[in-house]
């Protein structure tokens, strides 16, 4: 007899509460939680894939082992005991002969616990933490505790005039972030859209920029400038709670709304309205979005140029403005940055850091800098820089290191939950590089193409196969198991905990059970999981303008319109505009032979990033991978829609089916993100057809094209040219 049982959908980063219809051990049906505290009974259509997910006939249920050659798709059932021995073992040979940095990990997007992760490589002593984190929210987090001493949230229901700048919440977050902007809209609150394509926001907007893509940093400054000339910021907060003023005028000066608008594609009266409506309406919220932290040279100075008008309009810490801190009691419960244990790696490890040479700010220099600075507020108030999201390596000078052994040898990786040939730029280095490791270890849902190029792989979890804490600076809530992990898979704690034990730092790793850990990161705030459950989740008191009574955690106790940090590390210290490498103003010739501005990494329901090309629903939803044109540009192209077409960039090309809309401008193309197909041969050289439609091919990450404070590479505004496949 089928019973209803309560639990949580992980299949993108909220955590929205299911009511699982379970018999025999088997989901049968899923429906949204109404007593849950956040979500209240909504679900997305990838919550109602859970089901899907959960029983799938192509999920990894135990660990294997290569047989035959890498890539060859040969494996051998291992135990879990059996492999985790092995792999500590050959993880203890390596780090005896090469050192502990010879060990690298990449990162997934939130379907698993990241926490468990680092502390495994703090205690191991690796510094080489790296993945698709620098260029998805995490370098606007580290650029925010910079500029104010920790990372705002935006309390979208309660403004008057909500910003989306390179953020479509309708396809990424359509319970939350979405259903908070519609709530505010009907509440009054204006709605500008920063967006080079006519997205869904963008029907409800009151004023649309359709902008070049990877000009933002232009139009901020033209803002920025706007604000100044005409009066329109905050005196008080800037005279008081400021530094740097002067000279984020004199940088903004230049960018008058005629230049703006030659720079952005934007008209000079779209450039002021939007200045004035931003400005003018209070209180008012600029949300964060992929689409910034994806614009490779400029993504940094977006972030930092967002920064200064939060600050400049006096939007900082006030009620439906940009929220900052933690709420009591929430900011009691031990946080992840504490069980992340980075005072365990030690300074010479550190500084073993690849690519931190070259992009300070995102590594331990720039990280240490903001701990420090972030140190002089209450750990309640202000949590310190989570360093899993604001102090990694860099991808590129990694994987070298695999490929080369420059400056030192990389000879072992693992990743969990992490699809890196379909994640990071560069596919076809990302492949040489995992190809030369002497080990490879993967936890996983799937045989994804990176696992196929794996030495071990062991089975991870569901979210409802496992419990968590979803905390945010405002709740607490307890995320229930809602049936046994299914065959042999584990969570990622069992999974770390397991090497760390073998190597040495089971003293470290004192809680038996994810369930123990949780009831540890409660102990402050006098609960335990099941408790935290029964009263549906612990929540905030939420007060504002705390920075009167404590300051902002950066080096001069002020909001930093010229940062100090940016400063000392050699970086530029108020917002610069730069121009992409390959645009139709950077290289004109280029643009000859590749005339449209390509935007990649577009995002769509059900699918997240690279994950659900197996479930069916999720296939029929979206059964090819797709690029956009507009219906004038495909006829001067003589394409129709459905045909299969070459994208190409001077970096190669992949294959696509052409989809025609007038919702992108007729000088751009909009390319589909993380494309590959499980369906098809699993061996070398197809790799489930990794190097068909995989838009990253197209996305370079060498150094002139990375933000050079943080090394973002670019996944928009490059130039490509489509032509019949």
């Amino acid at each position: 007899m089928a019973e209803i049982r309560r639990s949580y959908c992980g299949l993108c980063h909220p955590r929205c509460g299911l009511l699982l219809e379970v018999e025999d051990g088997r989901i049968i049906g899923v429906k949204g939680d109404p007593e849950h505290p956040i979500s209240r009974g909504r679900i997305c259509p990838r919550g109602r894939l859970m089901a899907d997910h959960v029983h799938h006939p192509d999920r990894i249920n135990c660990p294997i082992k290569r047989k035959g050659e890498r890539g060859s798709g040969k494996w051998q059932r291992i135990g879990w005991e059996e492999a985790l021995d092995e792999v500590a073992q050959k993880l203890a040979t390596l780090r005896d002969h090469y050192g502990a940095e010879t060990l690298a990990f990449t990162h997934g997007t939130k379907r698993t616990y990241h926490w468990d992760e680092r502390r495994f490589f703090n205690l191991f002593g690796s510094p080489n933490v790296c993945g698709a984190n620098t260029i998805c929210m995490c370098p606007s987090q580290a650029v925010e505790y910079a500029t104010f001493g920790g990372f705002t949230w935006g309390d979208v229901t309660n403004s008057r005039c909500v910003v989306l700048w390179g953020h479509g919440p309708s396809k990424s977050d359509p319970i939350y972030l979405y259903g908070m902007i519609l709530r505010a809209k009907k509440n009054g609150a204006k709605l500008i859209v920063v967006d080079p394509r006519r997205i869904d926001e963008a029907d409800k907007a009151d004023l649309w920029l359709p902008i070049r893509p990877g000009t933002d940093v232009a139009l901020m400054l033209g803002w920025i400038r706007i604000i100044i000339e005409e009066n329109l910021y905050d005196r008080d907060f800037v005279r008081n709670w400021t530094v740097g003023f002067e000279e984020l005028k004199a940088a903004a000066a230049p960018f008058t709304p005629r230049k703006v608008a030659e720079t952005t594609w934007l008209t000079p009266e779209q450039v002021v309205a939007s200045a004035r409506c931003y400005a003018t309406t209070k209180p008012a919220v600029i949300t964060w979005g992929f689409g910034l932290d994806k614009q490779g040279v400029n993504a940094t100075q977006a972030a930092r140029a967002r920064c200064c008008l939060k600050a400049l309009t006096g939007n900082l810490d006030i009620p439906g403005g940009e929220t900052l801190g933690w709420s009591d009691p929430v900011g009691r419960i031990r946080s992840q940055e504490e069980m992340q244990m980075n005072e365990a790696i030690p300074p010479e490890q550190r500084a073993k850091q690849l690519g931190a040479d070259q992009y300070p700010f995102f590594g331990f220099p720039g990280w240490s800098r903001n701990e420090q600075a972030n140190r002089r507020l209450p750990r309640e108030y202000m949590h310190p820089p989570d360093a899993d999201m604001t102090c990694t390596a860099h991808t590129r000078p990694v994987f070298d290191a695999m490929i080369t052994g420059n400056p030192y040898s990389v000879k072992a990786a693992i990743s969990v939950a992490s699809n890196p040939l379909l994640a990071l730029a560069n596919a076809r280095r990302t492949y040489d590089a995992l190809k030369r490791l002497e080990l490879y270890v993967v936890g996983e849902f799937y045989l994804t193409p990176s696992a196929a190029l794996a030495d071990y792989v062991f089975p991870i979890c569901s979210t409802v196969e496992t419990t968590e804490l979803w905390s945010t600076g405002a709740f607490c809530v307890a995320c229930p198991r809602g049936i046994e992990p299914l065959y042999e898979r584990r969570n990622t704690y069992d999974f770390w905990r397991g090497l760390a034990v073998r190597l040495g730092q089971g003293e470290h790793w004192p809680w038996e059970s994810i369930d123990d850990v949780w009831d540890y990161m409660l102990e402050p705030v006098g609960l335990t999981f099941d408790k935290l459950l029964e009263q549906k989740g612990l929540f905030g008191k939420r007060e504002f303008e705390r920075y009167k009574k404590y300051g902002f955690g950066t080096p001069s106790g002020k909001v930093e319109l010229r940062s100090s940090t940016f400063e000392a590390l050699g970086c530029e210290p108020v917002p610069l505009y730069r121009e992409m490498p390959q645009s139709p103003l950077g290289d004109p010739k280029l643009a000859g032979d590749f005339p449209l501005v390509l935007l990649s990494g577009s995002r769509f329901l059900p699918m997240y990033q690279s994950e659900h090309r197996q479930i069916e629903k999720a296939r029929k939803a979206r059964p090819d991978p797709l690029v956009t044109l507009h219906p004038e540009t495909a006829k001067a192209l003589d394409l129709v829609d459905g045909d299969w077409v070459k994208v190409e960039t001077p970096l190669g090309s992949v294959r696509m089916r052409l989809h025609l809309s007038d919702r992108v401008d007729p000088r751009m193309a909009d390319a589909d993100h993380g494309w590959w197909f499980p369906e098809r041969e699993e061996a070398e050289p197809n790799l489930f057809g990794v190097f068909e439609a995989n838009i990253n091919l197209l996305c370079p990450d060498e150094s002139e094209f990375c933000s050079p404070e943080i090394g973002s590479w670019p996944h928009t505004a490059l130039l490509c040219r489509i032509e019949k496949a």
